[in-house]
């Protein structure tokens, strides 16, 4: 370890290039100390039973007292006296003060409690060992999970287990990629795999894996383009058909799409009218020379040298005339010579050349990168290679499953430039890494292809990192949205009376001596009057509990994502799998670092 308690360079690089592939470090906080079962069941102390000392108890409960004792001699004397005499009686008091004496418990009793006290301290001993016992037991457990709990594995390697053949990153910056590429690319290597790595970036995104493989004994191979291929014979690589197709699609590429197409066809038949008639080596400075001479601007050395055969130049002189004379010809002609002659200028300093063939190599690192060029020189310089590499995706070039091919910066190329290499790649059987800044458009449908995992880095524009957010999905939940409650009040109230009036008249006569005459008159009136009230209160509730779908990574968690930060999203056999990790390859040296993922 350094000084500053960061693992030195040789840590690191063993961190690093230990272990199998993965793509960061998840965190994973240690599960905390849990109760043990039976802390919520203490020993429980029962009091014990004495059955003889019980029984005891209860012949003296049922033993008569003194004053009873008392009342039952003088109860024998006075009935010994009236009925079997003195003697008789004397005897029977002695008998039953004798069976009363013999028969007393309390020396039984006083032995009984004894050994009933005994036994007792005796069991509450016992007890209490068993209670400490146990309490000994739950600190041996909460002991024995913080020590599980401060030496666990709190790192652990975000592997793809969905084994995907193409891995789009997308989002992050320059340290951010080159921590990654560290971080995945070291396995990668130990493995004796090839890793090619096409950096566009022009932040040297390789940088740190190619000082780690270096540390280890690695053989890395840095490869500036166009400059390491100014000397390489194409025709070795590609016949002029395909020479001709490559470099006009690369063309193609900085026309904005659907414009000029019948552009292409033109550009195809001038590349391919020089490349037919001019010897090996065919490199894109004698290119960009014949295709001078077919606008009669090509212009020898005195002397008679110049990068074409005066045979060459003929041949070519022959042919300017089945080139076209229009004018749209000339302008693209004029176009595809500039474009070549930029190409093709002689760097500063001695580059090695580098054909393709060398570009993929068991175990070895190959960056190849399109450095300190202008923009417009290393924009054709992006195009033409990637193209190259297209190519030798197409014939070929690189073993199936012998390594990782990676691809940095190539947003501005396009989505059909990326939809084809993607193609290409899976046909060739080779693993593909696209590192994508921006998630636009083109990067939008091309991200989250058949058989591909997806990598998010820190997104900084809010549309791109709702738009990731969208990508990664929405989990629904149910969420109580509105409570109610109604209170309701009747009241009722009645008032009613009624009047009734009744007369009655009777009249009774008889004859006869002493006759009688009897006349009567009754009359009842009533009244009657009713008051009623009611009163009725209710009170309803409700809760309504709806489905909601919200992201399961919220675009403000993008938009703050450490430099180092990701979210890997694949399609993992037990179902879709969104996983928060860490690529600093720091990481690798810390302690509690698991080996394996969880």
């Amino acid at each position: 370890m350094s000084a500053g308690g960061r693992p030195g360079g040789g840590d690191l690089a063993d961190g690093v290039f230990g272990g199998r592939e993965r793509w960061g470090w998840e965190f994973v906080v240690p599960p905390g100390v849990v109760a043990h079962p039976d802390e919520g069941n203490p020993p429980v102390w029962v009091e014990p039973y004495f059955p003889e000392l019980a029984e005891l108890e209860n012949r003296r409960a049922l033993r008569l007292s003194g004053p009873q004792n008392v009342g039952v001699v003088l109860a024998i004397l006075v009935c010994g006296m009236l009925t079997v005499g003195l003697i008789a009686t004397a005897l029977l008091v002695v008998v039953f003060l004798a069976v009363s004496l013999g028969t007393h418990p309390a020396r039984q009793h006083g032995r009984a409690r004894q050994r009933a006290v005994e036994e007792r301290q005796r069991l509450w001993g016992a007890h209490q060992q068993r209670v400490a016992a146990w309490q000994q037991m739950l600190h041996e457990d909460r002991q024995a999970q913080l020590r599980r709990v401060a030496v666990a594995d709190t790192w652990f390697p975000v592997a793809l287990t969905s084994g995907p053949a193409r891995i789009d990153v997308v989002g992050g910056t320059g340290d951010g990629w080159a921590a990654l590429l560290a971080t995945f690319g070291g396995p990668v290597l130990a493995g004796g795999q090839a890793l090619l790595v096409v950096d566009m970036t022009e932040q040297a995104v390789a940088l740190e894996l190619a000082d780690l493989a270096a540390r280890r004994g690695i053989p890395v191979a840095h490869v500036p383009f166009p400059a390491a291929a100014l000397r390489t014979d194409l025709g070795a690589e590609s016949d002029p058909e395909d020479l001709a197709e490559s470099v006009a699609g690369a063309l193609a590429t900085l026309r904005p799409p659907g414009t000029d197409t019948d552009l292409h066809t033109v550009d195809v038949t001038l590349i391919r009218t020089v490349a037919r008639r001019l010897d090996a080596p065919l490199t894109y400075g004698r290119l960009a020379a014949g295709l001078a001479v077919l606008l009669r601007l090509y212009e020898p050395e005195a002397d008679g040298s110049g990068p074409l055969a005066p045979h060459e130049v003929a041949l070519l002189t022959e042919a300017v005339d089945s080139v076209g004379r229009g004018e749209r010809r000339q302008n693209e002609l004029h176009y595809v010579q500039e474009q070549l002659a930029s190409l093709a200028e002689t760097p500063s300093g001695e580059v090695r050349d580098r054909p393709t063939g060398q570009w993929w190599q068991p175990g070895r690192l190959t960056v190849l990168a399109t450095d300190d060029l202008g923009p417009r020189r290393k924009d054709l310089a992006d195009r033409i290679l990637f193209f190259r590499l297209l190519h030798a995706l197409r014939t070929r070039a690189f073993p199936p499953g012998s390594g990782t091919l990676v691809v940095a910066g190539a947003d501005h190329l396009g989505r059909d430039a990326l939809e084809a290499l993607a193609r290409h790649a899976r046909t060739a059987g080779v693993r593909l890494v696209l590192l994508l800044e921006h998630l636009r458009e083109g990067a939008l449908q091309v991200a989250g292809g058949s058989g591909s995992a997806t990598v998010f880095m820190r997104l900084g524009n809010g549309e791109e990192a709702k738009a990731a957010a969208e990508f990664i999905g929405r989990e629904h939940s149910f969420t109580v949205n509105q409570l109610t409650r109604q209170v309701g009040e009747t009241l009722t109230t009645g008032r009613g009376g009624s009047y009734g009036e009744q007369i009655g008249e009777s009249f009774t006569s008889s004859t006869g001596p002493g006759g009688s005459n009897a006349h009567g008159t009754s009359l009842s009136r009533s009244w009657q009057e009713s008051v009623n009230s009611s009163a009725a209160t209710s009170t309803t509730t409700g809760e309504t509990t709806s489905r909601l779908y919200e992201f399961t990574v919220e675009p403000t968690q993008l938009q703050a994502l450490p430099v180092t930060g990701l979210v890997l999203v694949e399609a993992a056999p037990g179902g879709r799998r969104v996983v928060f990790g860490d690529c600093n390859p720091a990481i690798s040296g810390m302690p509690r670092v698991s080996p394996s993922p969880r």
